[in-house]
């Protein structure tokens, strides 16, 4: 809530020329609880009794057994009580969320100059809107697994840096720096200044958050995600599916302290650990130095304690047996003597075994030797250079034989080949219609056309005339 301070001169400028104790006599001065007084009875005579729908936000009941709540639309709110005696007439539950009928008086609480409705009658109107999309998102996100236990990291015991997302002059810092100086006034604080409340707030919350993950993520060790108190309508930007993300992708510790211990919002759920105020949340974060050396003097008394309990009862064990050794000494003495004839008995029996192994180790290394690898590798390998040797001369030999006659068949081949008896100046008869070729002057026809295939070349004709070998004669 803002104040203006005027100075000290502006009724002296504003009524200027006006002798000050005629001033005086006209102006009243009330006092602030006359004002309240008189506010009070001008809202009972003027507003009594009233009709007001809303939906239910910030419901406490504390011992007393009186309902305090705010009633809220989604421009404004107003703080209502209902009384122990009109509670108990109720017909059902009053819940967070709930839109209500009720009727009333309005009335001023003096003592801090707030007005407030006197609730005598509730009359239920189902759900909000509000609590209802707080629900459907909640739900919706849990079923994704944003909220599952295994997910959640651990808070460190002594983290050396720690960073708080929250506005930088709201009370929830001030009380976390006074808890943690307090406490463990060596651990560094590191303040992301945000808006908690408002249209900007989530997505500067969610702006910190990567700010934070790209910047500090090696220095920081918990994040504080953290405002007071306030309606369910200030608390909003935490029920943000965005800021909620955020948190749950932070690769950092996040706990989450948003309001007072009744208040719960989607970063709660999505936090690795809940804070029920700022405050707790300083104390769950940072061990108190005070009660942690007490706990560290304690330990090491028990320790001490132990440790001489320990060492009372094994100087008793160790008394213990010396006793049992003095009693044993004289049968030791006689096992001692009887161990000596046997070890000379096992060094006499060990003596002839070892002699006796090392005659059956020298036979077999002979055995080895003459069936050793290294020599049996040594005489396949002469014989095998005589294999290779004896294989490359008939080799040779069979390559030279393989070599001339292949060259007299090649002669032969090339004797007896078409092309060498076409150069002796024979030629192959080819018909140009059927490709076929002719052998006999009885497959020809007077004007039939052939192709004849020479040694070199070809040459077409034409058939004019066709004779027997009786007629015609032969070569």
């Amino acid at each position: 809530m803002g104040s203006s301070i005027l100075p000290d001169d502006f009724w002296l400028d504003s009524h200027e020329g006006e002798d000050e104790e005629e001033f005086s006599s006209i102006r009243h001065v009330y006092s602030v609880s006359q004002l309240n007084r008189d506010i009070k009875l001008i809202l009972e005579d003027n507003f009594t009794p009233v009709w007001i729908e809303g939906e239910v936000s910030t419901l406490r009941t504390p011992a007393s057994g009186h309902c305090y709540f705010t009633l809220k639309d989604d421009r404004a709110q107003l703080k209502a009580v209902l009384f122990r005696s009109q509670r108990r007439s109720l017909t059902f539950p009053l819940r967070e969320g709930e839109r209500v009928l009720c009727s009333g008086r309005i009335s001023l609480y003096e003592p801090r100059g707030e007005y407030q409705v006197i609730v005598d009658t509730l009359e239920p109107q189902g759900r909000g809107d509000l609590w209802r999309a707080f629900n459907e998102l909640k739900e919706r996100l849990e079923r994704e697994g944003l909220f599952k236990p295994e997910n959640k990291k651990r808070i460190p015991f002594l983290p050396r840096t720690v960073a708080l997302i929250t506005s930088a002059t709201g009370a929830a810092v001030r009380d976390i720096l006074q808890v943690m100086r307090r406490r463990f006034a060596g651990v560094e604080i590191i303040i992301f200044p945000v808006s908690v409340q408002g249209d900007k707030a989530a997505a500067e919350i969610v702006a910190a958050f990567k700010r934070l993950e790209s910047n500090w993520r090696e220095r920081v060790d918990t994040v504080i995600l953290t405002r007071g108190g306030g309606s369910y309508e200030d608390l909003h930007p935490f029920n943000d599916e965005n800021v909620a993300r955020a948190v749950a992708a932070c690769s950092l510790p996040v706990i989450s302290a948003v309001g007072h211990e009744i208040d719960f919002t989607i970063a709660d759920f999505a936090a690795d650990l809940r804070a029920p105020t700022p405050s707790a949340a300083a104390e769950l974060v940072i061990a108190d130095r005070a009660e942690t050396l007490q706990k560290l003097h304690h330990l090491a008394r028990r320790l001490r304690q132990s440790v001489r309990f320990r060492i009372l009862q094994e100087r008793r064990r160790l008394e213990m047996l010396n006793l049992a050794l003095d009693r044993a000494a004289d049968d030791f003495a006689w096992r001692k003597k009887h161990f000596l004839e046997l070890e000379n008995r096992f060094k006499s029996a060990a003596g002839n075994r070892l002699h006796l192994l090392r005659r059956e180790l020298d036979k077999h290394q002979l055995r080895l030797e003459h069936s050793s690898p290294d020599r049996r590798c040594g005489l396949a390998r002469e014989r095998l250079a005589n294999l290779r040797q004896r294989l490359e001369q008939g080799f040779r030999q069979k390559f030279k034989h393989e070599s001339e006659r292949f060259r007299a068949l090649g002669e032969r081949l090339r004797a007896d080949s078409p092309l060498a008896i076409l150069s002796r100046g024979y030629a192959v008869v080819e018909q140009s219609t059927s490709g076929r070729i002719v052998t006999s002057s009885r497959d020809l026809t007077v004007g039939d056309e052939l192709l004849l295939h020479l040694h070199r070349g070809r040459a077409r004709c034409r058939v004019e005339e066709t004779m027997d070998d009786d007629e015609g004669g032969s070569f």
